[in-house]
């Protein structure tokens, strides 16, 4: 077995981290608990997939969470939000707000920067994994070693790692066959946590790191080890390994797919052909829907609303509108999926501002309150949000009053009337089909 030489290792101790068990525990049903343990699971559940995964790193790297950032909702992903909520004195209610989710995601990248978290790889088989630089000094501290294999009997490996010996403690084995396996344990004064990942396609076939750092850093580094094994890529760019009978011989590379186009701005569906955005014609002469030419039809320069016919299948009624209230739902794209994202409004009637973390693409994203009543369009977006990790941060952003979209669609449509309280899953679900991403062709 190769080895590449490095200076770095982490460990993640029994209990700590399972790739095997990556799936969470689902939270425990009480009589008393169900309904607000199914909102907050509603309301994590419609935010991005990015971020997510980013509220889940960053309650790792504050000691909150202990598992993998796979953007569900399990008990631990519970558990962690309410404890950071009570730590900010914020209501431990259904949603992470956006001044939460901003606090929360600035106090995981400040942890991350103190320890000098970046990714690095191993120039020999490209596997990346991330680091903390600034915590490793070569002298009995933290280290980091890759290590590749040509033999592809990842069984065979597995064995002759997993052995205990007088010195060498076993905490925790398990192997996924043809796939990977993680082994981890105490070798002396040293915690260690070792991974090997198999893809038959690749060369080597087998890639692996170990983490290893000392007893006494424990409490320090526990954190750290399991930020680590959440980064490991071992195959960077490459078909995930197949989990059983590798393939005859690989097909002849092909060039790289050119990434797809962003969208240009969300739009709401108003009427069978018809869908109103937020978007100036000048900055899109030739929109397209889902591949297909969609016209402007009419565009409003104060306020950059604009209608656009094509052949969209109407969601069946007009929106219902209403006024804009404190706890809003935006849904808007992100890339190419809709996202719903909680926000706050500020201004006043006339001049409404939501506070919500939303994507360029998210201009003409419409904007809803508790019962599902449309308040409101976003603005056109001039220029990408600031990000933490690749997560757009909660900032303030003009929302199309509700007055102007009346007079602009030219019926008010449905009163608004009280109704139950709707979670951002719920208006996400009802409202998904009605909302399309509008791209713009050069």
């Amino acid at each position: 077995m190769k080895r590449a030489p490095a200076g770095l290792v982490f460990a993640v101790s029994l209990g700590l981290l399972s790739p095997l068990a990556s799936a969470q525990t689902p939270p425990a049903s009480s009589s008393g608990d169900d309904a607000a343990t199914a909102a907050r699971k509603a309301a994590f559940l419609a935010l991005p997939d990015a971020t997510r995964k980013a509220v889940q790193d960053a309650l790792v790297w504050l000691g909150l969470y202990v598992g993998v950032n796979d953007g569900e909702f399990g008990r631990g992903t519970r558990d962690a939000i309410l404890a950071f909520q009570a730590s900010v004195r914020a209501p431990a209610d259904e949603a992470l707000s956006p001044p939460v989710i901003n606090a929360l995601l600035a106090a995981g990248q400040k942890a991350r920067e103190a320890a000098g978290f970046q990714a690095v790889s191993d120039p020999k088989t490209g596997a990346k994994v991330g680091a903390p630089l600034k915590l490793l000094n070569g002298r009995g501290g933290p280290r980091l070693d890759f290590a590749s294999s040509a033999d592809a009997d990842l069984s065979a490996l597995y064995a002759r790692l997993s052995t205990a010996t007088p010195t060498r403690k076993i905490a925790y084995k398990a192997i996924k066959p043809d796939v990977f396996f993680v082994v981890s344990g105490q070798e002396g004064p040293v915690k260690f946590y070792t991974r090997f990942d198999k893809n038959p396609a690749a060369a080597p076939p087998i890639r692996g790191f170990t983490f290893a750092y000392p007893t006494s850093q424990t409490a320090t580094l526990d954190r750290v080890a399991i930020a680590i094994a959440n980064s490991f890529e071992p195959f960077p760019g490459s078909a995930p390994a197949p989990a059983a009978n590798p393939p005859a011989s690989p097909a002849p590379s092909a060039a790289a797919p050119s990434a797809a186009p962003s969208p240009a701005a969300t739009a709401l569906i108003v009427a069978p052909g018809k869908a109103v955005t937020a978007l100036k014609g000048d900055d899109c002469p030739n929109p397209t829907v889902a591949g297909k030419p969609v016209r402007i039809e009419r565009t409003d320069a104060a306020t950059g609303l604009a209608m656009l016919a094509g052949s969209f299948a109407s969601n069946g009624s007009a929106p219902r509108l209403g006024s804009p209230a404190q706890d809003l739902v935006i849904l808007g794209f992100s890339g190419p999926r809709l996202a719903a994202s909680s926000a706050s409004f500020a201004g006043d009637q006339a001049r409404p501002i939501v506070t919500a973390a939303l994507d360029k693409s998210a201009g003409g994203a419409p904007a809803f309150d508790r019962t599902g009543a449309l308040v409101g369009l976003v603005a056109p977006i001039a220029g990408e949000p600031k990000r933490v990790g690749g997560v757009a941060l909660a900032s303030p952003h003009p929302l199309i009053a509700p007055d102007a979209l009346r007079a602009f669609l030219g019926d008010s449509g449905p009163a608004s009337e009280r109704a139950a309280p709707l979670s951002a899953g719920d208006i996400t679900a009802r409202e998904k089909t009605a909302l399309v991403a509008v791209f713009c062709r050069k």
